[in-house]
């Protein structure tokens, strides 16, 4: 998980990392400050000072970037919404929250934290700019990101979810209804319809010249429509399995296998036998008690050679922590589980006893009945 992002430091606990589509972006924004926009405003400016306030102002609009999603995921925190880290990204930045607002006035809240922050940026910048507007490599950089920091917000009040704007919308439809999956779809629908806008201003762009606009806009129009999409199903998802433990879902008829069995013995009688991809390993069927979990992928990594000297509890990988889970876990935390930290099964047990294991295909293949029974 998060092999495509690089981690950078925690701050109140929430864990910044920079996807790698953010040097992409930085690397556009740099130049634009170092080969066009300074050298526009800035033209007697020497060369050593032109790299160094480029280098300072996108990291500052990058800064700005930050302060808004810190501002969300801080007023989160307090609201109870556990918030795990803070992404930036090509199209700026995510907190990843950890769960839905329990209140339409928290969801509110939260949603208005960012702009506000944006604004008060701006605010601070344009301060700065009035006091030093006469010292251009103070003035200029700092009208530029006051400038910046009122578009942010103002972009973000966009009544689409899952804009701030969106959430904003998303709260008062839900506080009106008393349906979050109502104030979801309305808000939601309002997100397409607002991408689908962009995407169209893009298009127009194309037609009369400004190339480089217009593919900005189609992709954060596209980027926006998919994530209203993408957000009201997620919610959807969410409710059908909302409730529902692992103990509803469990197969408590495991196959198991000894520790002191060959690979041999475990790839004639087992995997060829039952076609699992994997099974548990315990130490003796008396006790159940748990010693790893072994896969095909194990297997493969011995030499042929080598399967009828070679016991299976000597190769198996013991079970983490993270791959045990209890019967009164909700599907819902078994899945973000598996997610958060890339597994592709999860252990049942008591204490230190096997109960029985469940895969991603389980989960899958049970919301899928279930959807089908119940919608």
């Amino acid at each position: 998980m998060f092999r495509s992002s690089v981690r950078l430091f925690k701050i109140y606990g929430i864990e910044i990392r920079l996807d790698y589509s953010w040097f992409i972006i930085f690397a556009l924004i740099a130049y634009y400050f170092g080969f066009d926009y300074f050298p526009r405003v800035l033209p007697a400016l020497k060369p050593g000072y032109m790299i160094i306030i480029t280098i300072v102002t996108t990291l500052l609009f990058f800064f700005s970037v930050l302060f808004h999603e810190m501002s969300h995921s801080i007023v989160a925190i307090k609201n109870g919404v556990p918030v795990k880290r803070i992404s930036l990204f090509i199209f700026g930045g995510m907190a990843q929250i950890e769960k839905e607002p329990d209140t339409p006035q928290s969801e509110f809240i939260i949603a208005i934290a960012g702009p506000a922050a944006s604004f008060f940026l701006a605010a601070v910048f344009g301060i700065i700019w009035a006091f030093a507007k006469n010292i251009g490599v103070i003035g200029e950089p700092v009208k530029y990101l006051a400038l910046i920091n009122i578009m942010l917000g103002a972009f973000n009040l966009l009544p689409g979810y899952p804009l701030d704007g969106g959430r904003v919308l998303r709260s008062i439809v839900w506080k009106t209804s008393g349906s979050l999956k109502q104030a979801t779809f309305v808000a939601s629908t309002a997100g397409r319809v607002i991408g689908f806008m962009i995407v169209a201003v893009g298009i127009f762009f194309f037609f009369v010249g400004n190339l480089l606009n217009g593919i900005w806009l189609v992709f954060i129009g596209w980027f926006l429509q998919t994530s209203s999409q993408m957000s009201y199903r997620q919610l959807i998802f969410e409710t059908s399995i909302k409730g529902i433990k692992i103990k509803n879902i469990v197969n408590k008829n495991v196959t198991s296998v000894p520790g002191d069995i060959t690979i041999e013995d475990l790839v004639n009688n087992y995997f060829m036998k039952y076609k699992y991809g994997r099974f548990p390993v315990v130490e003796d069927f008396e006790s159940e008690r748990l010693i790893g979990v072994i896969s095909l992928h194990d297997i493969k990594n011995v030499p042929r050679e080598g399967w009828k000297s070679t016991k299976v509890g000597d190769i198996v990988k013991s079970v983490s922590e993270n791959e045990k889970v209890s019967m009164n876990m909700e599907v819902s935390d078994a899945i973000k589980r598996m997610s958060k930290d890339g597994l592709s099964h999860l252990v049942v047990v008591s204490g230190n006893k096997l109960i029985g294991i469940i895969t991603k295909s389980d989960v899958m293949r049970f919301i899928k009945l279930r959807s089908e029974l119940y919608q």
